[in-house]
């Protein structure tokens, strides 16, 4: 087994990103009057260079494994370069269709961020670019959704002392089978035939209330498969979890939703936390089965998962999407974070995100809030089977049934649910299942939709003879360059950004782009447009939505854009439906200088850091942007303006596809010191720099100045 060691990076979450960048509540600096600081001189002839690490550092964010690059790729030549470009060897393998995913170990001494800098800036380069790579991220590590403190509510049965009696019914103690209505479900379905995959701490098939009903089941970390009925449980979540779908209906202990499924354990947590690697293998695994082929029927029909976090992971939205574009029902707990906070994998596109409710049918004060949730189930004081060496408090005996409360074991409730529709409706779409388990949920909290519970809280009985609805919508969204298409006749991508669809003012869906578009792997419908950068979402509700792109300050190509790389657009999917929309993204660009007392200083640019011949002034004219003129200040004072416009705009100026623009104030001309300001305008954004003391017949770059743009360049403009 691969030693993993907890490492914390302080970051910021994508989400505050973007909805600053949306609501512009950004802080422009130089608003306050300050006292001029000194110039850092700089020579004009320096070559540019970049620190991979500094360049790395904006694209990894959350918890992960160091020493760790997890690389998705289609062509194996391409794959060869990034081994090469950061000196790395394969730990790992598996496929996710098309798609390959690695595990690559890193050498001593290199972090996970210049790995991935070194990546990226080979990406970038334009004369020998990296394609054939659809994304390097970190091995990011999530952990299980832990139980929530749980007592006997006074509305509850006392389940005191026949807990502990194995031969006892507890069917009367469990409530949230009464209130799904469990026992008018039974009669229309049992989930016969059905195989519900715990991708969860691995389960005690040797409970008596699970014997013969754990089948083979798979541990990503061996890459093995191991036998039906053994004890694969690490630490005993997932035994609770499996008893709440498929525990025997035999008279004795509990008994399952489902209880006549089949249990897949998918041991990803053992008994800690899990790297994104080994949880989407084990994901991937579940729906290929034993025989590696999905659609053989030895492969899951349902993957429960009570686990996830706040990081964005293309490989795992990739597994997921794998699962979707083969049938395979994705059941994923909300979280207990009790707040609107972003979590994956539940806010993936086409998965059914669950919170938890009470006896009361209101929503339990842990349970995660947001607009991507599908429902309720319920989720305190519930029991269920506890592995058997759980022991007895003073009597030694095997406890065997104990009370947990969550979004774990709501979750449950919900994939037991879909194995009943799966086996009345075989031929439905995940999308159809998970519609019908919305459509006949009770509707709580707020009226209809809403936040704390979705479509409301499941009703087993009255969706099981629900109708099958019409099928979901698919998109693929891509957010090239504004520039790069009227410039060259193909789109470039901008990879890495959030594409996030709003309807009535809450987040729906979420998705990222990757590179160049080959993460939607042509599945389940759509083209396959390598180099445009893809955000696929699959099994939407059909409908309008308002989309939104946005990113980091930091993107791809070196720069920060001081709109927070944002755009916006409008999607529309019928039933059944595949939309393709482009949505550009483009900033403008304007500088100026303003200074006093120096006579001749010149305003400079450099136009991009590839095509670029050197610094441009207004008294050398620039390639791409337009000088406000020369500005020799016969009286001591002076203004200069460089502006910049995408050539989409009529009389806009061009410039080179996707660009830092270097800036820096020329006073070699100047006969003494002078103060300078510095003036950048993006998008109708304005950030002020300075004002600096800059000395007679010094050049200053810029990017020298303690309280530039950031460490890695100036504006960039699309």
């Amino acid at each position: 087994m691969r030693k993993k060691v907890l490492y914390t990076l302080i970051g910021f979450m994508g989400l505050v990103l973007l909805l600053t960048g949306c609501t512009g509540l950004l802080v422009h600096r130089g608003t306050d009057v300050k006292a001029p600081i000194p110039a850092v001189p700089g020579d004009p002839n320096a070559p540019r260079t970049i620190d991979p690490e500094i360049f790395g550092q904006p694209f990894v964010r959350g918890e992960y494994i160091p020493g760790e690059l997890v690389v998705g790729y289609v062509d194996e030549a391409a794959f060869s370069q990034v081994l090469s470009l950061v000196d790395g060897t394969v730990a790992d393998s598996f496929s996710i269709g098309e798609l390959q995913a690695a595990l690559v170990e890193l050498p001593a001494g290199m972090s996970v961020a210049e790995a991935i800098g070194k990546v990226l800036l080979k990406v970038r380069d334009r004369s020998d670019p990296l394609r054939g790579v659809a994304f390097v991220e970190p091995n990011y590590m999530y952990e299980l959704i832990d139980p929530e403190p749980t007592g006997h509510d006074d509305l509850l049965k006392s389940v005191e002392p026949a807990v502990y009696d194995p031969n006892a019914d507890l069917r009367p103690y469990q409530w949230g089978l009464d209130v799904v209505g469990a026992e008018t479900a039974w009669t229309h379905a049992t989930g016969d035939g059905v195989v519900v995959a715990l991708i969860d701490t691995g389960v005690d098939g040797t409970h008596p209330d699970l014997a013969g009903k754990v089948i083979q089941g798979y541990d990503p970390v061996t890459d093995t498969w191991f036998a039906a009925g053994v004890d694969s449980d690490t630490y005993g979540h997932g035994t609770h979890v499996a008893g709440i779908i498929a525990a025997k209906d035999d008279g004795q202990g509990t008994v399952g939703l489902a209880h006549n499924a089949s249990i897949m354990p998918i041991v990803i947590f053992q008994p800690d936390y899990v790297g994104a690697f080994d949880a989407a293998q084990g994901i991937v695994a579940a729906v290929e089965g034993p025989d590696g082929i999905p659609g053989t029927g030895d492969e899951a029909d349902v993957l429960n998962n009570s686990w996830g976090g706040g990081v964005y992971s293309q490989l795992i939205k990739a597994a997921f999407d794998y699962a979707l574009a083969n049938d395979v029902i994705p059941v994923c707990a909300a979280g207990n974070d009790g707040e609107a906070f972003i979590h994956f994998p539940s806010a993936y596109p086409g998965v059914i995100a669950v919170g938890a409710t009470t006896p009361f049918d209101t929503r339990a004060d842990f349970s995660t809030l947001g607009g991507w949730l599908s429902v309720g189930a319920p989720g305190t004081n519930i029991l269920s089977t506890v592995p058997t060496w759980y022991i007895q408090d003073g009597t030694g005996d095997p406890l065997l049934y104990d009370y947990w409360g969550g979004t774990s074991m709501a979750t449950p409730f919900v994939s037991a649910l879909a194995a009943l529709l799966r086996e009345l409706h075989p031929g439905a779409s995940v999308y159809q299942i998970k519609r019908m388990i919305e459509n006949a949920a009770v509707d709580i909290e707020d009226p209809g939709f809403d936040i704390y519970s979705g479509h409301g809280r499941i009703d087993a009985g009255a969706a099981v003879t629900a109708p099958v609805p019409d099928d979901g919508a698919y998109a693929y969204i891509y957010t090239p360059t504004a520039s790069s298409a009227a410039l060259y006749g193909t789109w470039l991508a901008i990879p890495f950004v959030d594409v996030i669809l709003f309807q009535d003012g809450e987040v729906r869906y979420w998705a990222q782009t990757d590179f160049w578009g080959w993460l939607g792997l042509g599945f389940p419908v759509g083209s396959w447009m390598p180099g445009w950068g893809v955000a696929a979402f699959m099994g939407i509700e059909p409908g309008t939505y308002d989309v939104i792109v946005g990113g980091d300050d930091q993107v791809l190509w070196w720069g920060r854009t001081a709109n927070r790389v944002t755009a916006t657009g409008t999607l529309t999917v019928g039933a059944g439906g595949f939309e393709e929309l482009e949505i550009p993204i483009n900033t403008e660009l304007q500088v100026t200088i303003d200074w006093t007392g120096a006579g001749d200083v010149d305003l400079a640019i450099w136009e991009g850091d590839w095509w670029a011949a050197g610094w441009s002034t207004a008294k050398t004219g620039a390639d791409w942007g337009i000088f406000s003129g020369d500005d020799q200040a016969a009286d001591g004072d002076g203004t200069e303006t460089y502006t910049l416009f995408n050539p989409t705009i009529p009389g806009g100026a061009p410039h080179w596809d996707y660009d830092t623009y270097r800036i820096a104030i020329d006073a070699t001309n100047a006969a003494v010191d002078t103060v300078v300001t510095v003036t950048i305008v993006q998008n109708g954004i304005t950030e002020v720099y300075g004002p600096y003391n800059v000395a007679a017949g010094s050049f200053v770059n810029l990017e020298l100045q303690p309280d530039w743009w950031d460490a890695v360049g100036g504006p960039w403009v699309f």
